[in-house]
């Protein structure tokens, strides 16, 4: 119970939103359990030791990251490659070492625009641009803080021009030398089957760059996106088929060996290790390796333990290791599935019925799915038990092995073999995404998903068989919950956070519009916002003009989401899509009024900013107004042509808050509540800008940024209340910062007062 009470410990202090009181209570609880001795309070204890704990690591792994101030200007530092380099769109990324003047040292991902070689080991000074962990927010999505914390990154670097290599150390970690050979091997080996080459190349070295966005999105779609990467499943899979071939060996041997059980974990413990260096010793890979450990340990020091009870104890190692790695599905999806197989193991010993036991595999397999995946990413595959049933198999112990063997040997034979089998393996799943349909699983409150995991716990266990059908309407409600209906004439506008760009989603009680795709945020915001409300379509996508931060992720957006009518500013600028202009056009949505704002186009400027679709919509006396990246000259003939019709209640700010829009006159006459500016955190332009901050000021605006808040909600009604929901999940998460700064300070003075107000004690040495 004590192993049991600390795992949950750490858990309740990695996703605590807030810590009001806790200390006290803590304190309260310490005390109480010193009184008893180590009486029946000690499960109390455990807790609190778990969350003290977790909660000094938490601030420890802060207080190393990348504090908030270097994001302001270039440093001169010593950079050490400590990865594998691997080419981008926008150039290379690899895994540094950055070492500042002062000794600051931080782990980071860093990227060159520039083409310079880098090599493992290679010892560079440069100029660099050091990013902390702070990216957008929003109440669905990726969430950049909360990967850091669980992958142990302090931060991102971009590197400058001319760097000067000062050594290259060729004994650094050989097992990387060695991954990079092999990498280097796969780009230079001659075959038409590509995405095959790069399906080994990320089973063997863990390099999943080469593979291709329609080869993500079909194992995305399949449920086996796990797979493409080297996970816990793979590493565990591994180490049971190399324990199940070690067993099989030692049956052959002219003499009895009189513990085979303990060659055959530490057989699996050995190859899990070996594979997991060989994948370059990743935090998701080495979890495992941890897990497997504790196991190893407890057969070999017979432990009188049951497995449920190893299970919690190698849990506590792990998190007591790294207590973040509770923010990893891979950690999830890796303890359920060794849960299960320990489970399906004791039923066969009882009953020994196998089939009967595969059959419950399979169904714990799929609620742990359903929950899970349901609850991270908001979809779920309907077919993906039966595509894991058939590819955890193919991929564990028949691909990656031989994907190894091949790289290993230095014939190129095997390799070849292998690769055109991982490129019909790859053309198979894209064929099958066709008969693969999703189901989406709208977001819930915490409580919910907690329900939902323990139905399904006890789902599982014979002992529950009389609750089962409560367990299995639970799981029921959790699948067809959807968000509450709005009533005719509400308006409900989420301004989503997507960084230097734009993407506004607006809906009535039956229809939905997305105004803008942002540059790269179709996957990591816009398609989980959309399914955590249970959406999988839009009636109407609007592209306001041809930049990359306002459509740069609308093909890939298209290609998961239906779009039934797309309205844009140019047609000829997308040819592959059945668009309308945006011109002269209004409709009625369940009582909100949309409608076009436009100026003759010979009165507009021939830029595509000038030509943005400007949209205003109306609802019971409340009126938002998005008018892109329009400039003070449309503004001005807007306001010729529609004059005080203008007046809305929520502005979003021209062209992120440049000081080219926004004039004084414009928000004389919208005369907006509350104006919001869309840019990215400490954006190289410095949107919302000074001068535009003194404007608002002056008029007594309120601004809302989403380079500072993240992304939020608001639902328009005749009593113009606003429900604003930021995205904020955790304590220890920086961004959205709780204070709003002066107008008048620039964007780095706000960046450095929110550091000394909110933040004093993280990013000091």
């Amino acid at each position: 119970m004590a192993w049991v009470a600390w795992c949950l410990g750490v858990m309740l202090c990695v996703f605590l939103p807030t810590l009001p009181w806790l200390w006290l209570l803590l304190a309260a609880g310490l005390l109480g359990c010193a009184a008893h001795k180590w009486g029946k309070w000690h499960a109390w204890l455990f807790l609190c030791l778990g969350f003290v704990y977790a909660f000094f690591r938490l601030q420890w792994a802060l207080e190393q990251q990348v504090p908030i101030q270097n994001a302001i200007v270039p440093q001169t530092a010593q950079v050490t490659v400590l990865d594998v380099a691997t080419e981008q769109t926008y150039g290379q990324r690899f895994l540094a070492q950055i070492i500042l003047q002062d000794g600051q040292t931080f782990q980071v991902y860093a990227y060159d625009a520039h083409q310079q070689i880098w090599k493992v080991g290679q010892i560079s000074q440069c100029n660099v641009r050091l990013r902390p962990n702070i990216g957008a927010v929003n109440a669905a999505g990726f969430h950049v803080e909360a990967w850091a914390l669980a992958n142990g990154m302090d931060g991102s670097a971009h590197i400058g021009k001319h760097c000067q290599i000062s050594s290259l150390q060729n004994t650094w970690q050989f097992w990387h030398l060695w991954r990079e050979n092999v990498w280097q091997r796969l780009q230079n080996f001659n075959t038409p089957n590509h995405q095959g080459k790069a399906m080994v190349a990320a089973l063997t070295v863990g390099v999943q760059d080469g593979l291709s966005s329609s080869t993500w999105q079909a194992m995305r779609q399949l449920g086996v996106v796990h797979l493409v990467s080297i996970s816990g499943v793979h590493v565990t899979m591994l180490a049971v088929l190399v324990g199940w071939l070690v067993g099989t060996l030692l049956r052959y041997l002219p003499y009895t060996v009189k513990t085979p059980m303990l060659w055959q974990c530490w057989a699996g413990v050995a190859v899990a290790f070996l594979y997991a260096l060989v994948a370059g010793f990743q935090v998701p890979t080495q979890r495992t390796v941890w897990m497997l450990l504790v196991f190893a340990i407890a057969l070999t020091g017979k432990w009188r333990l049951s497995l449920g009870q190893v299970w919690w104890r190698a849990l506590a190692v792990v998190v007591g290791l790294q207590p973040a790695a509770f923010l990893s599905i891979g950690l999830w999806l890796s303890f359920g599935l060794v849960a299960i197989m320990m489970w399906a193991a004791h039923a066969w010993r009882e009953r020994g019925n196998t089939w009967r036991v595969l059959l419950r595999v399979q169904t714990g397999l799929m609620l742990l799915t359903v929950v899970l995946v349901g609850a991270y990413f908001h979809i779920v595959p309907v077919l993906s038990p039966l595509f894991n049933a058939i590819a955890i198999p193919w991929f564990s112990w028949v691909l990656t092995p031989w994907a190894l063997v091949a790289v290993l040997l230095p014939w190129d034979a095997p390799l070849l073999g292998v690769v055109a089998v991982a490129q019909y393996s790859v053309d198979v799943s894209v064929w099958a995404v066709a008969y693969s349909p999703e189901y989406v699983i709208a977001a819930q409150s915490t409580w919910m998903l907690i329900l939902a995991l323990l139905a399904a716990f006890l789902c599982l266990l014979p002992q529950a068989a009389l609750m089962r059908p409560v367990t299995v309407l639970i799981m029921v409600l959790w699948m067809v919950y959807r968000p509450p209906v709005l009533e005719q004439g509400q308006l409900r506008l989420q301004v989503l956070d997507v960084g230097q760009g734009l993407s506004v989603l607006l809906n009535t009680q039956n229809h939905r519009l997305l105004f803008d795709t942002g540059r790269s945020s179709a996957q990591t915001a816009i398609i989980p916002a959309l399914y955590a409300q249970g959406w999988r379509d839009l009636d109407v996508l609007v592209l306001s003009h041809h930049d990359d931060d306002h459509d740069g992720a609308a093909a890939e957006l298209l290609q998961t989401i239906a779009a039934h009518n797309i309205w844009v500013s140019d047609t000829q600028a997308y040819p592959q899509w059945r668009t309308h202009t945006c011109r002269e056009h209004a409709w009625q949505w369940d009582g909100v009024w949309f409608e076009w704002l436009t100026l003759p186009l010979q009165n507009v400027k021939n830029t595509t900013n000038a030509r943005s679709c400007v949209l205003r919509v109306v609802t019971q006396g409340q009126a938002v107004l998005i008018p892109a990246d329009i400039g003070h000259a449309e503004e001005a003939g807007l306001l010729q042509r529609y004059g005080h019709n203008l007046r809305s209640t929520v502005l979003i700010l021209g062209h992120h808050g440049s000081s080219g829009s926004s004039s004084g006159a414009w928000l004389n006459v919208v005369d907006p509540d509350i104006a919001i500016a869309s840019s990215g955190w400490n954006n190289a332009y410095h949107h919302p800008t000074p001068a535009v901050q003194n404007r608002l000021s002056a008029h007594e605006i309120e601004l809302y940024r989403t380079d500072m808040q993240g992304g939020a909600v608001w639902i328009l009604d005749e009593q113009l209340h606003f429900k604003a929901f930021t995205g904020r999940r955790f304590w220890w998460q920086r961004k959205p910062f709780t204070a709003q700064s002066n107008a008048s300070e620039t964007s780095n003075d706000i960046i450095h007062q929110t550091f000394l107000r909110e933040h004093a004690d993280i990013g000091r040495r």
